[in-house]
């Protein structure tokens, strides 16, 4: 089951905020986009099929949903991304054939902006990801990257890992950052963080609970992540929510 809450239109763009809540296993029928779709998950993970290729889509990636596809959930819990349906020359201008890309950055439409202030945020997102490295990745890269993704609070090791995925911690780690650009460690903790972003905007505010869920040592090892990778702590991060929803209103 899907629900989609519009956020934002205009004549350049449609933003929607879209919440699966489908369990493990669960997956769709053959979809047709017929504009294309800039897809950012926000929480969860899913597996993207176009022709024989699968990408496990999560909130380190950016997808471009079109043409011809199918979505399937490898673990419960669902997803929620944010969708922006955009014109197929923006986005064949500014992405070309790349259809999944690493996502430097969450997209974020403020509170109370006009037409033009929207529109030039999304075209500054979509820049961020016309420079970003695209994932050169493998079906072994694939399968450590939707472990990962399904089992955020697990307490992993590099051996761990491998034997999971029949392959020798050497091999693992070497493949993994040829086709991530980031080691294990790096991609699981900007994972963990995505998660905790979101479970902070969705307006928790047990951070201790938050980090026990997500896999991090304690509440300041949170804290000391979260401001090294979003450049804010997580109660600034909730000012900002409120200053924002205040203003709104």
């Amino acid at each position: 089951m899907r629900e989609v809450r519009l956020l934002f239109t205009g004549p350049l763009m449609r933003i929607t905020d879209v919440i699966c809540r489908a369990s493990c296993g669960a997956g769709r029928d053959d979809e047709h986009n017929e504009v294309p779709e800039l897809v950012v998950p926000r929480r969860g993970v899913f597996i993207v099929q176009r022709g024989r290729r699968k990408i496990v889509a999560d909130p380190t990636t950016a997808v471009v949903l079109r043409d011809e596809y199918r979505v399937s959930h490898p673990a419960d819990g669902g997803d929620r991304c944010l969708a922006l349906a955009l014109p197929p020359e923006l986005v064949e201008e500014a992405l070309g054939g790349a259809w999944v890309l690493r996502a430097p950055q969450r997209l974020t439409i403020g509170y109370g902006l006009g037409l033009l202030e929207a529109e030039e945020q999304a075209m500054g997102f979509l820049a961020h990801l016309a420079g970003a490295p695209r994932l050169r990745s493998s079906p072994r890269v694939e399968q450590v990257r939707q472990l990962l993704a399904a089992h955020l609070g697990q307490r992993w090791t590099l051996g761990g890992i491998a034997r999971a995925v029949h392959i020798s911690p050497y091999h693992l780690a070497r493949q993994f950052r040829a086709a991530t650009g980031q080691t294990i460690a790096q991609y699981l903790t900007g994972l963990r963080l995505a998660a905790a972003l979101d479970r902070i905007q969705a307006g928790e505010d047990d951070l201790a609970r938050v980090a026990a869920d997500l896999g991090f040592a304690s509440h300041s090892h949170l804290t000391e992540r979260f401001r090294h990778g979003y450049g804010v702590t997580p109660s600034q991060v909730r000012k900002i929510l409120t200053a924002r929803s205040s203003r709104a209103r």
